[in-house]
């Protein structure tokens, strides 16, 4: 953007009354706050679950379980996908929440920010006090009361600011104009911030701050090992994670804070390199046909067909397929998985009228019977032995009525195991 813009920019400032200048002990299931049972769901990577009323332990390679049924089950950690305690909320969406969005592809909600050297602090809901490195903090988004982070994360897309190599301050006026300043920032305070720009430490008043937006600064990747979901939604990529005498605590790249607040948590996910997203990988063939030809919905990666996102009955999924009638996609999977496992079932972007049939053939010949698909119900488990499969072939079909109307299947959390 051209420095003489941001002349009048500054004076908006002024004008927006802004002043310029300066041993393992049991942890109750129900810590997580599963009302209803009391209770943890344990999803293992194969689609396998059980529910847990006691998590005796969580170390580095194995969790230890306290079953329904009082027994106790030791899980090897390379099998474990998700420790689920209750539902979670859409953070980004929640009024009024401020959020810190992560290099790495985490947020964390946050009641209050601040600044310490080189350090982003942070009052929340998982840990209590926080402190982010800011070569690994994206953004800070501050909306105003009763509006959405949701909103602001997109105005920054439309004025182009992702990726930038220097800060952006992003200040609202009176009138409602957005005002993005470009520049370095210094400190954070409860009342202000202070920015520099063209030489010059100016200070904002925090009222008007509606999006920090941090440089994008070069730094080694640490790859997760899972991560953490708070029922405010809060998401943090964890490198390791152990629960001891109760409490539970993670490392994370870029984070320094003490033990989480378990009462705080919905879910635990581990990541595994046992599997492969089917959306991760690249088809290779694709026949798509609509019923009269010209009309023919794409299939997706981690969208549904109809373009958002993959919502099946009271589901939602991050990861997964999105196909419509009629479609056949063709994997190469050189016989090096033993399993595949989804959800499947009709979006919720084709009503009640979807109605599908889905196949799955390893090496031309079929793998289980086919599967009949109808609008408004729940996904189906989908669990396939694909075990020697060199390819690996995924048709979605017109149903029982013959017609394409409202067919946008979904296969989420489609997923290749090895063994």
């Amino acid at each position: 953007m051209n420095i003489r813009l941001f002349v009048p920019c500054i004076i908006l400032l002024l004008v927006a009354g802004v002043s310029v200048g300066e041993n393992p002990t049991t942890a109750p299931a129900s810590a997580g706050g599963d009302s209803s049972k009391g209770m943890a769901k344990i999803v293992l990577i194969d689609g396998e679950t059980f529910t847990a009323r006691d998590i005796i332990s969580v170390g580095k390679t194995e969790a230890v379980f306290r079953t329904a049924d009082r027994t106790t089950r030791k899980v090897p950690i390379r099998n474990l996908w998700r420790i689920r305690f209750s539902d979670s909320l859409e953070l980004m969406n929640r009024p009024s929440q401020k959020v810190i969005t992560l290099v790495g592809g985490g947020m964390v909600g946050v009641e209050s920010i601040g600044m310490s050297g080189e350090k982003i602090t942070a009052k929340c809901g998982l840990f209590g006090d926080a402190a982010f490195e800011m070569s690994s903090v994206a953004a800070i988004y501050l909306p105003k009361r009763g509006r959405r982070s949701t909103g602001l994360e997109k105005r920054c897309e439309e004025m182009s600011l992702r990726n930038s190599k220097q800060d952006y301050l992003v200040a609202e006026d009176k009138k409602g104009n957005w005002v993005p300043v470009p520049g370095a920032l210094k400190t954070i305070e409860p009342e202000k911030i202070t920015f520099r720009f063209n030489q010059s430490d100016r200070t904002v008043g925090m009222e008007f701050v509606r999006v920090i937006k941090l440089a994008k600064v070069s730094r080694k990747v640490v790859s997760p090992t899972g991560r953490i979901i708070g029922k405010d939604g809060s998401l943090v990529p964890f490198t390791s994670l152990k629960l001891d005498k109760s409490k539970l605590s993670i490392t994370a790249d870029g984070l320094t804070a003490g033990a989480v607040n378990l009462s705080a948590v919905a879910e635990i996910r581990f990541r595994s390199n046992r599997f492969v997203y089917l959306s991760d990988l690249k088809p290779e063939k694709i026949v798509q046909a609509g019923l009269f030809g010209d009309v023919v919905f794409p299939y997706r990666r981690d969208r549904s067909s109809a373009g958002g996102p993959l919502r099946v009955g009271k589901k939602t999924f991050a990861k997964g397929i999105g196909m419509h009638s009629r479609c056949e996609l063709t994997y190469d999977l050189d016989g090096k998985f033993t399993l595949l496992a989804a959800s499947a079932g009709i979006d919720l972007a084709g009503g009640k009228r979807g109605d599908a049939t889905l196949k799955i053939l390893g090496d031309g010949k079929e793998l289980l019977k086919p599967v009949k698909l109808s609008g408004g119900k729940e996904a189906l488990p989908i669990r396939c032995d694909v075990t020697g499969v060199k390819k690996l072939t995924v048709i979605v079909e017109f149903g029982k009525d013959g017609i394409d109307v409202g067919d946008h299947v979904d296969l989420g959390e489609a997923r290749l195991i090895k063994k």
